[in-house]
């Protein structure tokens, strides 16, 4: 009877994982058709404003990727359970990605519409801040001392995800006359429907990206672990 279950967990699983990947690279597919073939070019930026879309949809899977590290920490010093520990070398690494994508493509953008790479502004500084911190947290995991490092990852996780809020509301310290952070999304500057589909659709596929690179990484640490 355990076989049967065994086997049946090990069906759902495979399942799990397929659909993930289809649903993830039709996604992804119809977001690259949404941005480079339907939405018209932005009046003033032209074809770099394309570009804003991925920018915006890897912040929020950064955000659910800190989420996630978040829970796997809490987890971690609830009970301990390794489980927790895979989730948060998983989330940590693909954190880490987005939030280098995010901050390149920000920068590509900034230098694009104004001419700077880099200001010193609450947004920019604080998204800043919250990379340096996934830096650290990989970093720990790879130099770190084996015994101690999940709880010291597990701590700068919580201090990754209590950085996270700052970020979201950090456009609010100053107004927007003082910094270059467009509130595009918060102002409604999406006028044209296609804008606002292709913005949806995007931030769904690099969700959904981000999900099944958690998954894959998480799994590939199991099969680390029990080698």
């Amino acid at each position: 009877m355990s076989e049967i279950k065994f086997y049946q967990k090990r069906s759902f699983i495979k399942f799990t994982e397929i659909a993930l990947f289809a649903l993830t690279f039709f996604a992804v597919l119809y977001a690259n058709y949404m941005v480079f073939l339907v939405v018209p070019n932005e009046r003033v930026m032209g074809a770099v404003q394309r570009i804003f879309y991925f920018h915006v949809g890897c912040a929020i899977a950064t955000y659910i990727a800190v989420a996630l590290l978040f829970l796997a920490a809490l987890g971690h010093f609830a009970n301990r359970n390794p489980f927790w520990d895979i989730l948060l070398v998983a989330a940590a690494e693909v954190a880490l990605v987005f939030c280098l994508i995010v901050m390149t493509t920000g920068m590509i953008w900034g230098h694009s519409a104004w001419n700077t790479w880099f200001r010193w502004e609450p947004r920019l500084v604080s998204f800043l801040i919250l990379l340096l911190i996934l830096i650290a947290i990989n970093l720990l995991r790879w130099f770190g001392d084996k015994d101690k490092v999940a709880n010291h990852t597990a701590a700068f996780s919580i201090l990754a995800a209590i950085n996270v809020p700052l970020v979201v509301y950090s456009v609010k310290f100053l107004p927007q006359t003082a910094q270059l952070h467009p509130q595009v999304v918060q102002e409604r500057g999406l006028r044209d429907p296609s804008f606002t589909k292709a913005m949806l659709i995007t931030i769904i596929a690099m969700i959904l990206l981000q999900f099944l690179l958690v998954w894959v990484r998480s799994r590939l640490e199991l099969l680390k672990r029990r080698s």
